[in-house]
Parts: structure tokens; C-alpha cells; sequence
């Protein structure tokens, strides 16, 4: 059983190695007809493939589109609910095949970041599960030690003297040495956070997670990402495995760091590391920047973090009557609403988070869900 099966035309050969390639490097057992056995019939191993293949990726071209072969595989793939469809020349995929999502790679060439490529690494995720690590190559055999024979006791006995005048030598030079060093200083208590050093790179934009530096997670961000949504992963490589996600419109905590990788952290506690590409800082944009400060200060809060997570239950069940509908509107202060009530308007006054500028603002998924459980709140506490 193989894990991906991919689909195309000849005429394309030589870019669909490319993305053969791609895919056996990210861990997936791999096929395509290049590997074609001499003595089978091409329909049958074809079949055969298609069959015990966990995920089938079609690449459509101008030339594939119009393939019979391919579309075939195509329709096989589908009624077996295992297509990833790919473009790599600007084609959409004909009919009916234009009606079901595909990634775009015309533009693309092995960047692990590439919009399209993550599609269809995302694709081949949920249908395969996540891959194993390629398989490292093994040391050849070190060569056994040559045996020396023993010195005889005679040279032994005329090589001992220089051995020894030797090492008192070596060490009067390491006391030498010690004592013209400077005195060192002791660490002082000022110091507010640690930093690693710069870690070295392996070659494939990863970067050692002992490298991390030892901060806090101080400011708000939000992700800039056209798929809705960006991965949490385990480390600093789009390899590793993911933790968690954050979605659109949804805050979440970092800190400025080097590197293309940031550690992240979101407000049920999930922490990982998030390509810097897609994170956007709230601190200079003028609208989100009371909803940043609240989120992070909690300056006179009743729940700091009602727009970074899903509220329950228990997390309104101890609040009064005032106090639920001043929790609900702060979530809409946050965002600078301008209140028409002259209480709720008077008692935001008091925080400097609060900037009214907007008559209507826009929540995020997150922040509606709670506004409806804290009205909910509202009309049952007494």
C-alpha cells in the first residue's frame, strides 16, 4: 500500500517529479507511473494504485485536462473521497472537477511555504495522517582500531622522564593562564529575561527548539493569512507536528524574535511556534490597539480574555446581573464602540484602553458566541 498516487500527463513529467519529490521528502510513500512495472497491463496497476492509495493527487494542466486517462483517475479518486487537485499552469480543472477546491502551483517551486503547496500538504495530512520522518541515512562501518604493539621496558623507561616534564609544563602554563584572567563579574538581578544564542541552521529553514528564548508573552497579534486560518506547530519547521490552529479574527500572545519562526501562545494555553509570515502585530493599528491593551493589561476587565476564547459556563456562572452586561459591552468597547447609553458610556471613560470611534464594529466568531452566553448570564442572574 503506498500513501499518495498522482495523476498527470507525460507531457508534464518533468514538473510533476518535482512534486513527486516534494511529497516523498515530507515522509509520504509515493507513485506514479514512472515506476510502471515492464510486464503489467497499464490499466490494472493503475487501478490497483489508485485503490490501495491513501490520498490521490491530480495534477490538471492544459494538456491533462484534456486527457481521458486522467480524468479517469480523477473520477476514481473522487467517488473514493481521496482527490487533492492541483494546477500548474494556470488551468482549472474541467468538468465536473471545477466544482471541488484545488491548490495552485503554477508559481510554485519546493517553497514549503507556498500557499498552494500547504493546501496540499494540509490535504495529504487529513487523508494519510502525518508522515513519518524520511528515513536518515546510516553511518558506514567505522574501521577496526590497528593494534600497536607495547614499547619494550626500555623504552618505556627513557620515554617516562619527557612524558613528565611534559605535563608539569602544560600545567604551569594553565596556572599561568588562570590567574592573568579578570575577575568575572556576578550575574546581576536586573536582567529580565534570558536570550539563546543565535541557533545554527539545518539546512531547511528548521531551527533547534532549545533555541527558544526565555520571554514573556507580551504582545497581541492576530494571523494575515488568506486560508482563514494558520497552524500551530510543535516546532520551528512546517514539518513538525501541529498543536493547535488559530483562526481569523482570532488574538493570541507572542514577542518579537528572530527568525522566520515565532513562538506563539493562545488563550486556552496552547503554545508553538507559527510562521512569522503570517502574524500581524496589533500594536500600531489603530483599531485593534484598545482591544490589545485590554486583551494583555486586563486594565478594569471583568473577563480580560473574552475576545481570545470561547467563554463557558463556569466562567459566568459567579457574575451579577451589572456585572454580566458590563462584561458583555466591554467586548464591544474593546473594539471602540461609541455607546449610546450615558452609564456604559461613562464607565468605559474611566480606562484609557477605551477610544470610542465607531458607531458599529465587527466581532469576531469568538467574541459573538460570547456576547450571547454573557446576555444569556444577564437575564438569568438575579
Amino acid at each position: 500500500m503506498v500513501d499518495v498516487f498522482i495523476s498527470y500527463s507525460r507531457d508534464n513529467k518533468a514538473r510533476v517529479a518535482q512534486i513527486a519529490e516534494a511529497v516523498a521528502a515530507a515522509g509520504y510513500d509515493v507513485w506514479w507511473d514512472a515506476e510502471l512495472p515492464p510486464h503489467r497491463s497499464y490499466g490494472d496497476v493503475i487501478t490497483e494504485k489508485i485503490g490501495s492509495a491513501k490520498a490521490a493527487i491530480v495534477v490538471w494542466s492544459h494538456t491533462s485536462a484534456g486527457s481521458e486517462w486522467v480524468r479517469a483517475e480523477a473520477d476514481v479518486a473522487r467517488n473514493q473521497k481521496k482527490l487533492v487537485q492541483t494546477s500548474i499552469d494556470d488551468v482549472m480543472p474541467p468538468l465536473p472537477f471545477n466544482q471541488i477546491q484545488f491548490a495552485e502551483l503554477a508559481d510554485w517551486n519546493g517553497e514549503p511555504d507556498h500557499r498552494g503547496w500547504r493546501k496540499v500538504m494540509m490535504s495529504l495530512e487529513e487523508l494519510c495522517g502525518q508522515a513519518a520522518e524520511p528515513p536518515r541515512p546510516t553511518e558506514p562501518p567505522r574501521p577496526a582500531p590497528v593494534e600497536r604493539p607495547d614499547p619494550s621496558p626500555a623504552q618505556r623507561s627513557s620515554f617516562l622522564p619527557w612524558a613528565l616534564l611534559g605535563l608539569a609544563v602544560v600545567a604551569v602554563a594553565l596556572l599561568a593562564w588562570k590567574l592573568l584572567q579578570p575577575p568575572v563579574e556576578p550575574a546581576t538581578a536586573a536582567a529580565s529575561t534570558e536570550t539563546a544564542s543565535a541557533p545554527e541552521s539545518k539546512g531547511d529553514g528548521s531551527v533547534p527548539v532549545a533555541a527558544v528564548p526565555v520571554e514573556a508573552f507580551t504582545l497581541a497579534a492576530v494571523i494575515d493569512d488568506p486560508d482563514g486560518f494558520t497552524n500551530i506547530r510543535a516546532s520551528q519547521t512546517s514539518k513538525a507536528a501541529i498543536v493547535g490552529k488559530v483562526l481569523k479574527g482570532e488574538t493570541f500572545l507572542t514577542y518579537r524574535q528572530s527568525g522566520p519562526w515565532w513562538r506563539v501562545r493562545k488563550a486556552d494555553g496552547t503554545t508553538g511556534f507559527m510562521f512569522r509570515k503570517y502574524i500581524r502585530l496589533v500594536e500600531n493599528d489603530a483599531a485593534a490597539a484598545p482591544k490589545a491593551a485590554a486583551a494583555v493589561s486586563g486594565e478594569g476587565a471583568i473577563i480580560d480574555d473574552s475576545a481570545m476564547r470561547a467563554l463557558n459556563a463556569a466562567d459566568v456562572a459567579g457574575l451579577s446581573r451589572q456585572q454580566a452586561r458590563l462584561a458583555r459591552n466591554e467586548i464591544f468597547a474593546r473594539h471602540g464602540l461609541r455607546f449610546k447609553d450615558p452609564s456604559l458610556q461613562a464607565y468605559f471613560g474611566q480606562f484609557s484602553w477605551y477610544q470610542p470611534t465607531s458607531d458599529s464594529v465587527e466581532l469576531s466568531a469568538v467574541e459573538k458566541a460570547n456576547v450571547a452566553l454573557l446576555q444569556s448570564a444577564e437575564a438569568g442572574a438575579q
